[in-house]
């Protein structure tokens, strides 16, 4: 009966599926790391978080506007990396599996955020103006 009761709530509520998934309860994310850098170019520092969520861990940019902030969810399935931003013009993509050859150059604005699995693979992000690329520089 409390089956049927509960069925029926939903139905004349109006609530689908997805508004039962688990959510934290309120309880704080496991905060990893984070840096302020310019990655636009716009002479603003933007912020970067590490953090480790319900989904694991989440890379999100706040990048500084005139009005405030927008943010940009980067990754979500990128577990155990470690986070760093850098400095640099240029970023080189590997070319690990491929076979011969070298990667390709990619051209950053001065700035790019870099997620490494220690003595592993490592990837960065940089802004191209239309988002965030993601290069895999390591395997």
């Amino acid at each position: 009966m409390k089956t049927c009761l509960v069925c029926l709530f939903v139905l004349l509520s109006g609530l689908n599926s997805s508004s039962f998934a688990e959510t934290g309860k309120g309880a704080p994310v496991k905060y990893i790391s984070s840096c302020e850098i310019d990655l636009n170019n716009d002479g603003a520092s933007d912020i970067v978080f590490l953090v480790e969520t319900l989904r694991g861990r989440e890379l999100i940019v706040l990048m500084r506007t005139t009005q405030g902030y927008s943010a940009f969810e980067v990754s979500t399935d990128k577990p155990n990396m470690q986070l760093s931003c850098h400095f640099g013009e240029r970023i080189i993509e590997t070319s690990a599996g491929k076979g011969k050859g070298t990667g390709k150059v990619h051209n950053t604005p001065g700035a790019y955020i870099k997620l490494t699995l220690p003595e592993s693979s490592s990837v960065v992000y940089f802004w191209n103006a239309k988002g965030f690329k993601e290069v895999w520089t390591s395997d």
